[in-house]
């Protein structure tokens, strides 16, 4: 039962067992629920942070026993990108799209230090390195919608 609830979480309900991308089908998902879902606004708001990051640390940590080092199928720390690049977003599909392919940018280019966090042990590596993306996906969001016309 344990195992299960892990792989659950730490996939974020098996999108990070979606065949192709999941990180990136993991975060749509999550900007869906965040654009769609009643009072998703929450999702991304600082208190659902501080229950969500240190639960994807967990999870992450005992994923990767299961799955190998920072394996495809954890996918929470995704998750936990997207609330950071949103957490100062009003839920609107033009912000959403723009904070989603930001984070995704970030998450895949990885500059410093993200790059360098991956070397972290356990789960501090697995989702540091998405934290940092997050908060530079955060940053320019909210250049950009200063910057412009961007809800």
């Amino acid at each position: 039962m344990k195992r299960f609830l892990v792989t659950l979480f730490g996939s974020f309900f098996y999108t990070g067992f979606f065949p192709v991308a999941p990180a990136t089908f993991a975060s749509l998902v999550w900007l869906a629920l965040w654009l769609f879902l009643p009072g998703g606004r929450y999702l991304c708001h600082w208190a659902a942070l501080v229950v969500v990051l240190p639960a994807a640390l967990w999870l992450s940590h005992r994923m990767e026993r299961i799955y190998g080092r920072d394996a495809h199928q954890i996918v929470i720390d995704e998750i936990v990108g997207m609330q950071i690049t949103l957490i100062a977003a009003k839920p609107h599909w033009v912000t959403g799209l723009a904070g989603f392919l930001l984070f995704r940018i970030f998450d895949i280019l990885k500059p410093f230090p993200a790059g360098r966090s991956q070397r972290l042990p356990g789960g501090w590596g697995v989702v540091t390195d998405d934290v940092i993306a997050g908060i530079y996906a955060l940053a320019a969001l909210l250049l950009i919608r200063r910057l412009t016309a961007l809800p």
